[in-house]
């Protein structure tokens, strides 16, 4: 096909939008390569309990409570909220918002080369087992 009508301006735009594509697959690659390494998210039995123990005890914060309300009423499960498929609802979210400035902690530490039983252990907001 004759591509002689586009302009220089045309020719660089395909280009950039060729380099960016590139980049995109480059990314999304290094990203399925990650999630590949991740350990799978999955609450065991016993997690499940533990969390629900806690919720009983009044010992969980209120985010995680209403969570527990609506996995008892059978609007969601805890696997769903593992899973991700719960990802999008506003009560998960504000449950776990709390939580970030921890999960961030964490990743700090993970790059600064500590090991990740170092960081579960010293976790201020662990459980004593």
């Amino acid at each position: 096909m004759n591509e002689d009508w586009k302009t220089q301006e045309i020719r660089d735009a395909e280009a950039a939008l060729e380099e960016a594509l590139a980049n995109a697959e480059r990314v999304g690659a290094r990203a399925d390569e990650m999630n590949r390494e991740l350990p799978e998210a999955k609450l065991s039995e016993e997690q499940t309990e533990r969390i629900e123990q806690l919720v009983r005890r009044g010992e969980a914060p209120e985010g995680i409570a209403e969570l527990q309300r609506r996995v008892d009423e059978g609007e969601l499960s805890w696997e769903d909220v593992a899973e991700g498929r719960a990802l999008q609802d506003e009560g998960v979210q504000s449950a776990f918002a709390s939580g970030v400035p921890n999960m961030q902690q964490a990743k700090e530490m993970l790059d600064e080369g500590h090991e990740v039983a170092e960081i579960i252990e010293n976790d201020p907001n662990r459980p004593p087992e």
